[in-house]
């Protein structure tokens, strides 16, 4: 069931040697980036019968070359030869690279190791720039209501905490078991008993991180439910930190509850007031960069305070449109989530944990207005369109938007592979 999150940043490395790449005539003279100083590209010369076929990878081309970002196979240097400049040796695919690591003289890293890299713009020669975009992190705190009320039944399937945990923590398909190599998780248990020093009391297990999910059921799984649920005041609690985080990456309250709230200054006022204080707990935790999603896994959650604490944590109108009741409408409606089995919390929780992802991603450099058609972007290989409705578009010199059909593939395809690349010339500030 492990799936990734396709919530990406992207990072632009300069790659030195892609315009020799698949040339079938002429030549490559004085090198990209600094890295290349044969005069004539060896596409042209001892490898003209090795170049220029179709790959999806380095495997399908022969000795020598290396597959470009056209799907061409190319190379910038012959191994042996005297092709590469400052201390630069020539690989067995036809790279320069850098003896102690990188290529073309940098020895950058990405989620696998070394990177794709190349010689910074030397004496007017400049190469393409090459945008690789990785998975971010998203940062998720489980704020599971502790209340005396959460050992009612959950639709004949046993104890509502005992059905939340068991969806969260199950070794087998526990949403916390099996997404916790892709998802910072945190963990915060609330509620108030009446002779406690304060409230709320929260047990927590923080900070969040990956592979935690043996440190949270050593907490979880010795807890039991207690007495009053001042939701707003725990939201109040935990945001803080969380706000403080310095983590790259989303960050999201998933608020699990089986009734409305009350307050600290009165545990037993399932009130408009308790209710107001909880929105207003989540709108700001929304102003802090958090967004809040509330799973009723009762039926003691009020309709419309299941919709208004949904719009507060995505900041959107509160009170909600009586319309959201009826006819949501997506624009001015959040999702509600109100599971009856224990599968459907299972699906509830990870949809909204992997509905984190976005088709928006923001670039290290900037792109020069005008000249963001000259790239070459890919969604699984497949080229996609500048400006084109299912295709991409620059939103601002450091920001892509994928739209339509390839937004889709991107939200919907755990594994999607996304690249692009520009002419340096198209790039006004490249990165470091």
């Amino acid at each position: 069931m492990t799936r990734s999150p396709n919530v990406l940043k992207a990072t632009l490395l300069l790659v030195a040697g892609l315009a020799c790449v698949a040339l079938s005539a002429g030549s490559c003279t004085g090198g990209l980036g600094g890295s290349v100083i044969q005069s004539q590209s060896p596409c042209d010369g001892a490898l003209a019968d090795k170049c220029g076929g179709d790959c999806s990878s380095n495997a399908d081309c022969p000795a020598g070359t290396y597959c470009g970002i056209d799907g061409r196979c190319g190379a910038d240097c012959v191994a042996g030869d005297d092709h590469c400049a400052d201390d630069l040796i020539c690989d067995a695919t036809g790279r320069c690279v850098d003896p102690n690591g990188g290529i073309g003289g940098l020895n950058l890293s990405g989620s696998g190791g070394a990177g794709v890299g190349g010689g910074t713009a030397q004496g007017g020669n400049c190469g393409d720039v090459l945008v690789e975009f990785e998975p971010e992190v998203p940062t998720v705190v489980l704020l599971i209501d502790q209340s005396g009320s959460m050992t009612a039944d959950f639709n004949g399937q046993g104890q509502r905490w005992d059905v939340v945990y068991d969806a969260l923590m199950n070794p087998v398909d526990g949403v916390v078991t099996q997404l916790q190599d892709i998802v910072r998780f945190g963990l915060a248990l609330y509620t108030y008993n009446s002779g406690a020093q304060s409230c709320p009391e929260v047990v927590e297990v923080k900070p969040p991180a990956l592979m935690l999910a043996t440190a949270i059921d050593a907490i979880y799984a010795a807890e039991v439910p207690e007495a009053n649920t001042p939701t707003g005041d725990s939201i109040d609690a935990i945001v803080p930190e969380l706000a403080a985080f310095a983590e790259p990456g989303p960050k999201l309250i998933l608020l699990a509850t089986d009734g409305d709230p009350d307050r600290c200054e009165d545990p037993n006022a399932h009130d408009q007031g308790s209710m107001d204080e909880a929105t207003t707990a989540a709108q700001n935790a929304y102003a802090q960069q958090i967004s809040t999603v509330i799973v009723a896994v009762g039926d003691q959650v009020s309709d419309q305070h299941q919709q208004d604490m949904a719009n507060a944590g995505a900041g959107l109108p509160v009170p909600a449109d009586p319309s959201c009741l009826s006819a949501p409408d997506p624009m001015i409606c959040a999702p509600t989530y109100e599971p009856t089995t224990k599968q459907q919390l299972i699906d509830a929780l990870t949809d909204i944990i992997l509905g984190q992802r976005t088709c928006v991603f923001a670039l290290n450099g900037s792109v020069i207005a005008g000249k963001e058609c000259e790239g070459v972007v890919k969604v699984n290989d497949a080229v996609i369109g500048c400006n084109d409705p299912d295709g991409w578009q620059l939103n601002t010199p450091t920001e892509i938007e994928f739209v339509g059909a390839a937004c889709d593939t991107i939200l919907t395809d755990p594994d999607v592979i996304v690249e692009a690349e520009f002419p340096c010339d198209a790039i006004s500030s490249p990165p470091n």
